[in-house]
């Protein structure tokens, strides 16, 4: 059974927040919070350092779901903070998962501005960044050679796999192809003649957004020092089938 630690608000009146610390025990006084652990007594909210309990370090993390219009499919195309820091973020929808680096991150009049990426550590067949080229003809020098011409729109930095829907195993990126050829940075597996194979878009120039009925999204931030999170706001429209 996990033990939590939670916090309740006069002005909300209500439960607000969930925390990492697990005092042995916790007294409020004189408008100051202490807390007991392993024999020492902590006063909170008194240092500069942020996201530290009893020496350990801990991330924070704000949660929220936008359910607008719930009974439509719609595509959640981008991610606005307001506030003064930028913080990853992992999304998730009753079709996708997404995220956002902190690095995809443009400051734009003072907001911070991504467009939601696809996670580079799953692949979902039913997106269009997963599409199947065809069977195999041979393989060889890292050279993926084709009997037909590519029809599939691939690019410098895509993914190669080889598989089905169930199981795809990665071969290799791409560093060149022409019509009918394929060539790959390295072969993590050697595929034969006739294996059928899929390329991945590269997640980092690919924004195709996440599409479900609703969005959540998981905020996190590590920094030590003190940073304000005002509003979160996600473009979306009606996605069409």
């Amino acid at each position: 059974m996990a033990i939590e630690t939670i916090s309740f608000t006069d002005a909300g009146d209500g439960w607000n927040s969930f925390h990492s610390f697990i005092p042995d025990w916790m007294i409020s006084m004189n408008n100051s919070l202490y807390t007991f652990q392993s024999g020492d007594i902590y006063q909170h909210h008194t240092n500069a350092v942020r996201n530290e309990y009893y020496g350990t370090t801990y991330p924070s993390t704000v949660t929220a779901i936008f359910n607008q219009d719930p009974t439509s499919v719609k595509m959640f195309n981008t991610l606005v903070l307001e506030g003064d820091s930028k913080w990853q973020a992992d999304f998730e929808t009753d079709l996708a998962n997404g995220v956002i680096e902190l690095d995809y991150y443009k400051e734009k009049e003072g907001d911070f501005f991504a467009y939601i990426r696809r996670d580079p550590d799953t692949i979902d067949v039913r997106n269009l960044s997963t599409q199947g080229i065809g069977y195999l003809t041979s393989f060889n020098t890292l050279t993926l050679t084709f009997g037909f011409n590519i029809s599939v729109a691939i690019a410098e930095g895509d993914k190669v796999y080889t598989g089905n829907n169930s199981t795809l195993v990665l071969i290799g990126t791409i560093t060149a192809h022409t019509a009918t050829t394929i060539v790959v940075d390295a072969a993590a597996v050697t595929p034969s003649a006739t294996d059928f194979i899929v390329v991945v878009k590269d997640s980092t120039a690919e924004s195709n957004g996440a599409r479900g009925y609703f969005l959540q999204v998981k905020l996190t931030n590590s920094e030590s020092t003190e940073v304000e999170l005002f509003s979160i706001a996600s473009e979306a429209f009606e996605s069409k089938p």
